[in-house]
């Protein structure tokens, strides 16, 4: 009878807890699901089981770092990276209450360890959203299909964005906060926002597996929030805006949307840009994905 007692107490504790595991990487709650089992390639997926008009917050936590995103209300998955490296992580899921307000929903703890350390930067996720069938990454495809080296892939899709795609004046001064890029869009219409630019080089570039990070933050030159790129290749490890890269034909800028719109204005912007590169404080990276 002692041992029944104490079997039945551990059972009503385990469908008391609010976030129960279902197999090893399943995490439910009443309204909510994160899905773990994609955690050693730097991802995270998580989504709202029952569709519902409400905003949706994700916060993912590791120290005293913090990343917020929108998550979406259909009941479908959004994929997170896990960008902070080893370690302890928090993730949250927010209902909205009314105005700014939100209500825990569902928190779980994590501990991560990555494939690699660069494996956040090698998958699609809610701001690099991409698929094998993407006509973007189908283009990618092309554009490298006869190139060895990884530098000479990124130089094909870098000149291939710079000189096809052109900065969408009137859709940036229409964006909205929750706005994410679509890249078939942008390689349809040919025209984007510093975003859109980031996105699909960054897609394009993951799908040749060569790590690419959409950075967002600050320039000293613009009033607006801004996104760029860094990419890793084997020939040159990372690089960012303030080291710019040699193609072995001309000096590269990972700020695809000042080199485009220099390009296709043939203005001297660009060499402007790289005199000015040398105070590494021009730009201010806020946030990577």
């Amino acid at each position: 009878m002692k041992y029944l007692k104490v079997l039945i107490l551990f059972i009503i504790f385990l469908l008391s807890f609010s976030s129960l595991c279902f197999g090893a990487d399943i995490y439910k709650d009443s309204k909510s699901e994160i899905d773990t089992s994609l955690i050693a390639d730097g991802i995270i997926k998580i989504r709202y089981t029952i569709p519902t008009t409400k905003k949706l917050k994700v916060i993912i936590e590791k120290d005293s770092k913090k990343y917020t995103y929108d998550l979406s209300n259909t009941g479908e998955y959004d994929v997170f990276p896990l960008q902070m490296g080893d370690g302890k992580y928090k993730v949250s899921v927010y209902e909205n209450i009314v105005s700014n307000k939100y209500n825990t929903k569902q928190t779980i703890n994590i501990n991560v360890k990555l494939n690699n350390e660069n494996s956040p930067f090698l998958n699609a996720n809610k701001l690099v959203n991409f698929t094998e069938n993407s006509n973007a990454i189908k283009k990618a495809k092309e554009l490298t299909e006869d190139k060895d080296k990884e530098i000479e892939k990124l130089d094909v899709i870098y000149d291939y964005i710079i000189s096809n795609i052109k900065y969408d004046t009137e859709k940036a001064k229409n964006i909205k906060s929750d706005y994410l890029p679509n890249i078939d869009e942008t390689i349809s219409s040919n025209k984007g926002i510093c975003f859109d630019y980031a996105s699909i080089m960054a897609a394009m570039l993951r799908s040749q597996l060569i790590p690419a990070k959409l950075v967002t933050g600050y320039s000293t030159n613009l009033s607006v929030f801004h996104a760029w790129n860094e990419v890793y290749t084997k020939e040159t490890g990372w690089i960012v805006l303030n080291e710019m890269y040699f193609d072995g034909d001309e000096w590269r800028l990972m700020d695809s949307t000042i080199a485009s719109s220099a390009k296709q204005s043939k203005s001297s912007k660009l060499v402007d840009y790289t005199n000015k590169l040398i105070d590494k404080k021009y730009y201010t990276k806020q946030f990577e994905y």
